[in-house]
């Protein structure tokens, strides 16, 4: 057998390999139960690329609060280009559909959470996927009649308000996102809440297709170099 197709051979077992983790964990593979070389040759051999170490279980971030305002407000590209809610809120609506025929069960995956109490923005977050989800809950103990979060999602980039909503207590809500990059913040107001979480959510699909293509990515460097 030739060089070049050990190689191929050997780079599909391991996109083959990332897949399965991304989608099943690494116990759905055979002899590999609890072990992953740390370090690879070919993991990063041209510098482009940042190194990934295939996980168990997907990592679920939390994002922090930006509490320095001064972030926030200031002028150009370094601040905030949205900074307050709309005039009007109801045009976003309630819950978007479930899509049954997208997040069936057992193929959603939680990448990150964002959560409370108090007002205020998130700091800039990045978002890989297409097309993922927030589910918004939020607990109001000493006052739930007259409780009420308030929220928009703003893409940073361009200040697009992408989605939001305001809910009452009772309420809980599930907005779609199709759009990906660089940099999304929150912006969130509450009344008489004790604590609000939004939990941002992608399939298992595109949590794999996420991790796959930086590895063909990198199998592809590799090939034309050898």
């Amino acid at each position: 057998m030739k060089r070049a197709d050990i190689i191929t051979f050997a780079g599909a077992i391991i996109i083959v390999a990332i897949i399965a983790v991304a989608t099943q964990g690494i116990d759905s593979i055979p002899g590999l139960n609890g072990f992953i070389s740390p370090e690879s040759p070919y993991e990063n051999p041209t510098g482009e690329y940042s190194p990934h170490t295939p996980q168990a279980k997907p990592q679920v971030w939390n994002i922090p609060k930006n509490t320095d305002l001064n972030t926030v407000f200031v002028s150009g590209d370094g601040g905030y280009p949205v900074t307050d809610f709309p005039d009007d809120m109801t045009h976003f609506g309630a819950s978007d559909p479930e899509y049954p025929e997208i997040w069936m069960p057992g193929e959603i995956v939680r990448f990150a959470t964002y959560t409370g109490p108090g007002n205020g923005f998130s700091e800039k977050f990045h978002v890989p996927f297409g097309f993922w989800r927030i589910n918004a809950s939020m607990t109001a103990v000493n006052k739930p009649e007259s409780s009420q979060l308030t929220w928009i999602l703003v893409d940073a980039e361009d200040g697009a308000i992408v989605t939001g909503n305001q809910m009452r207590y009772g309420e809980h809500v599930t907005k779609t996102v199709q759009a990906s990059g660089d940099a999304f913040y929150f912006i969130v107001s509450t009344q008489d809440i004790n604590q609000y979480e939004f939990t941002l959510e992608t399939t298992k699909a595109l949590y794999g297709d996420n991790l796959i293509q930086p590895a063909v990515r990198r199998l592809t460097a590799f090939l034309n170099a050898a």
